[in-house]
């Protein structure tokens, strides 16, 4: 009997009630599925089809009653097949790839492994899934996540434009160091050789387009984020000082589901600004910061931290007081800085209130 011929003669004799448990894994891919199937804590059947969301609905659909779970990881075919499948009232889940549990040894890797495994470890409650956005959420999050791109690329070019100088000896001019109109001007009117002032032009050219670039998608951001809810969020995140359009959008459309926490605790941990800790027995220490979370977002916090500790006296006390705890090293003193920001920022949010200076009053604490 063919495996085709198993898996449909599965499907037509399997008998289930609402006692039994089934748990599916799927593997997805742009034009496949990999479907395995949990029932009753064993491994039922696994198959491929097509990726097609209505298939696998009216695959599943005779059990329907029975199934608890369907699991899949993030990746980059989005979230369109866990909606269509709740949508369809079957229960469907996503998972981060980072949080699912990996063999120390090295294994076989294959889209039925991969799947059998998604089913098992869900039936064992070993996967944490996360939050689905909706359609309007995602696509705001990825408009702002556009924006995030150009200024990745804009960053890119100054530091070669900078690298540019050194490797040929030329002097930086003064106001480089704050990337200044002047600065820049002064680029322009450099005397050089015809071949180096053709290379250095084309890279002003390549500054002078990202730079653009980023005035627009800002202005975008303006039009089409700053309003509603979205855009009252945004006004509330802003009232916290180093805060400004930037952050505050990211930080709206990044935890659109800030709701979901129920503590600061879980918040630092998911935006990679949460200390790892390491105990055994008597002894316990923190180490550096988880950074497998959102790298973009914490990185703009960090930044709007600097900010923070340069416009606030208080949060400058705070700062070096950090500082002199831990060894005077300032990169770990504004991380706890960033921490701090964010723990205001999701408070804002849950209260639905501006920034209180004096609700917010910076006391160092370390993290337990």
């Amino acid at each position: 009997m063919s495996r085709l011929a198993k898996v449909d003669s599965f499907f037509k004799n399997v008998n289930l009630t609402s006692d039994d448990e089934v748990f599916v894994g799927v593997d997805v891919h742009k034009k496949t599925y990999h479907v395995a199937l949990f029932l009753n804590d064993m491994p039922a059947i696994d198959f491929g089809m097509v990726a097609e969301p209505k298939q696998l609905h009216k695959k599943l659909q005779p059990m329907a009653r029975s199934i608890r779970n369907i699991a899949y990881e993030t990746g980059p075919t989005g979230y369109g097949l866990a909606r269509h499948l709740i949508k369809n009232k079957l229960p469907a889940t996503v998972v981060a790839t980072s949080r699912i549990p990996r063999p120390v040894g090295a294994e076989d890797k294959t889209d039925r492994l991969d799947s059998r495994k998604l089913a098992e470890y869900s039936a064992k409650g070993l996967l944490r899934p996360i939050t689905i956005p909706s359609p309007k959420q995602e696509a705001d999050r990825q408009l702002y996540r556009m924006r995030h791109r150009q200024a990745l690329q804009f960053a890119k070019v100054k530091v070669q434009i900078k690298s540019f100088l050194l490797m040929h000896g030329i002097q930086e001019p003064d106001g480089l160091a704050s990337w200044t109109i002047a600065g820049i001007g002064e680029l322009r009117g450099m005397r050089l050789l015809d071949t180096l002032r053709l290379s250095l032009d084309e890279l002003l050219s390549d500054y002078d387009y990202f730079k653009n670039r980023i005035k627009v998608l800002n202005k975008i951001l303006s039009d089409n984020l700053d309003k509603g809810v979205l855009g009252h969020r945004m006004d509330l995140l802003k009232t916290h000082p180093g805060v400004g359009a930037v952050v505050s959008c990211q930080f709206a459309t990044e935890l659109f589901h800030y709701r979901d926490f129920s503590s600061t605790r879980q918040l630092y941990k998911y935006l990679g600004l949460s200390p790892r800790v390491s105990q055994s027995g008597e002894r316990s220490s923190n180490g550096s910061i988880n950074k497998i979370a959102n790298g973009r977002l914490r990185n703009n916090l960090v930044q709007a931290a600097w900010s923070w500790v340069r416009t606030d006296i208080e949060a400058k006390k705070c700062f070096y007081r950090i500082c002199d705890n831990c060894g005077g090293l300032k990169q770990k003193a504004i991380i706890a800085m960033a921490r701090k920001m964010s723990g205001h920022l999701w408070a804002m949010l849950i209260n639905d209130q501006p920034y209180d200076k004096n609700k917010a009053k910076c006391r160092h604490h370390k993290e337990r």
